[in-house]
């Protein structure tokens, strides 16, 4: 298996263990996912610079921009798969009483006279619903966002392009700083 692969599936599995255990003992019930969010950012470029380096610093010919993208995104494309993939499992089998605590959230918000009067005021299509209407399409609204399905589609859409722009950034950084001077002394004679 390549490097890049081995450090991008490496760098899934950790997040998805943390996620379970966290989960598991008690630290994720009904919280807000930003800590576990960016924790996978985290190790997601994590695993682009780490794959990216090590290539790069074994290398033994010269490479162009787009092959170390490439690179960089060989690196990246496993850990997408791979937690988006959790993702889909985790709220579907492990934990579906998350998707079921944001409805009752909706639907409590929703309850509320001076929400509803603020959605109507927001949006000039909402003022000749009535109160059921509003509350119900807000909750299928809220069914749709929180599906598991769509969870995973929205993960593997949001981590491919957080994915290609690391790619793109990294290798920039290391073909400008990190691996220039190495570059230019290979050069001379």
């Amino acid at each position: 298996m390549k490097i890049p692969v081995l450090i991008g599936v490496s760098s899934a599995i950790i997040w998805i263990l943390i996620r379970y255990f966290a989960y598991a003992f008690g630290f994720f019930t009904f919280g807000n996912p930003k800590t576990f969010v960016f924790l996978n950012m985290f190790l997601l470029t994590s695993a682009v610079s780490i794959g990216l380096y090590i290539v790069k610093r074994n290398q033994k010919t010269e490479s162009n921009l787009l092959l170390d993208i490439k690179t960089g995104m060989t690196a990246a494309m496993p850990h997408t798969v791979l937690v988006s993939c959790f993702l889909f499992i985790f709220y579907s089998y492990i934990h579906p009483e998350y998707n079921q605590h944001q409805l009752e959230q909706t639907r409590h918000s929703l309850m509320d006279k001076k929400v509803l009067k603020e959605l109507r005021s927001s949006n000039p299509s909402l003022e000749n619903k009535t109160d059921g209407e509003l509350i119900a399409e807000g909750i299928n609204q809220t069914k749709q966002w929180t599906s598991p399905k769509f969870t995973m589609v929205i993960s593997l859409l949001a981590l491919l392009m957080y994915s290609t722009f690391n790619s793109i950034i990294i290798t920039l950084i290391y073909r400008g700083i990190v691996f220039q001077s190495t570059s230019n002394y290979q050069k001379q004679p």
